[in-house]
């Protein structure tokens, strides 16, 4: 046998092996046991750190063995249907409504692969009256460094190492970092400026919705000549560090990353209604106008009726009474598979219902 002969056999055992039932037969139940295992751990971890280690993962540690994250078991399922649909599908017209149905189930896995890729979260938190075109990340944090009035460099907090220096004109080294702060009275206010003067930050109890922790970090200031000493940025906290250098002014705040929309809206006004006799809220809506250009026109987001937009979904997420007022909190969406679930239903019910007909006929003709 020839050298290409042999490869074409060992393609040809590959293929067979991935078509085979007995590839999915392991696979699935394997991807049951994460999605329960994932569920159960949202208890202890928080709904996003049990999503980021069980359904968002290439590699699930159980302490030192690696096992398959939910990515490469979809991967082999996805392979394996890809497989079996392309090579060893009956492609007769008998057989129409089940190439369909298998057709449709791929599609809704590509939709899987392509949501997980591409999807981006985040809020949006506007009170009446205000215009907004800025979404906030629930989880990501950037340390934002300002050059008279503009900005000079954002740095990604998961970037951020202690003991590391920033690049600037001057040293800025990071003397601590806290995931979640807890501000306490400061012990020595010796070369400490500004807050850093009344308060020093120390690592509490991290949450486990990560977004309802606050970061912070410790900064040391050199080679700014009367402005050297450590300063504390910290989320939540309006107070800005600034330092004079070469007359020029650099501030530093923390907080959360931010994405610009293409467009903006404006909340016209936001309403929320009570369980009679109680002050338990029963649903919110957020009257809004929103403006493309010069475009504009009027919409209500409301529970369960988001607004859909140029590849972005808001949802109606909750409030906030804050120092300066009452704030709608919308969810915002961004997902560019979004359509890939509706698709698959489509030519899934197409393939069951194709199916159901040909059966019938088939009753038909040996009746």
């Amino acid at each position: 046998m020839t050298q290409t002969g042999t490869n074409r056999g060992k393609t040809v055992g590959w293929l067979k092996t991935l078509a085979s039932p007995a590839v999915l037969f392991y696979a699935l139940p394997w991807l049951i046991v994460l999605l329960v295992l994932g569920t159960v751990a949202q208890k202890d971890l928080g709904l996003y750190a049990a999503q980021a280690k069980y359904f968002s993962s290439w590699i699930l540690w159980w302490g030192p063995f690696p096992l398959p994250g939910a990515y490469i078991t979809l991967g082999v399922i996805t392979v394996c249907l890809l497989a079996k649909f392309l090579l060893y599908s009956p492609w007769r017209a008998a057989q129409a409504g089940t190439i369909l149905t298998h057709l449709g189930v791929l599609v809704l896995m590509i939709g899987g692969l392509v949501t997980a890729l591409s999807q981006q979260e985040g809020f949006l938190p506007v009170r009446e009256g205000q215009t907004v075109s800025m979404v906030s990340s629930y989880h990501d944090r950037v340390l934002s460094i300002e050059k008279d009035g503009a900005v000079f460099m954002d740095v990604p907090y998961a970037n951020l190492t202690k003991g590391a220096a920033l690049e600037l004109p001057f040293t800025v080294k990071i003397e601590n970092l806290c995931r979640n702060c807890r501000p306490v009275a400061a012990s020595d206010i010796t070369g400490r400026k500004g807050l850093a003067e009344s308060i020093e930050l120390r690592e509490g109890e991290v949450e486990k919705e990560d977004e309802a922790n606050l970061s912070g970090a410790t900064l040391l200031f050199s080679g700014t000549s009367e402005e050297d000493g450590t300063y504390v940025v910290m989320e939540e906290i309006p107070h800005k560090p600034e330092v004079t250098f070469e007359g020029s002014v650099y501030a530093f705040s923390l907080g959360r990353a931010q994405q610009e929309l293409p467009f903006s809206l404006t909340l016209e006004k936001f309403s929320r209604d009570m369980h009679p006799g109680t002050d338990i809220p029963s649903g919110f809506s957020s009257a809004v106008i929103v403006r493309d250009g010069d475009v504009s026109w009027p919409y209500t987001i409301r529970m369960n009726e988001p607004l859909r937009y140029k590849g972005y979904t808001f949802y109606q997420s909750s409030f906030s009474i804050r120092p300066d007022g009452e704030y709608s909190i919308l969810s915002v969406v961004r997902n560019k598979g979004r359509v890939f679930p509706y698709l698959a239903s489509a030519i899934i019910f197409a393939g069951l219902l194709v199916h159901i007909v040909l059966r019938l006929r088939n009753r038909r003709r040996t009746a």
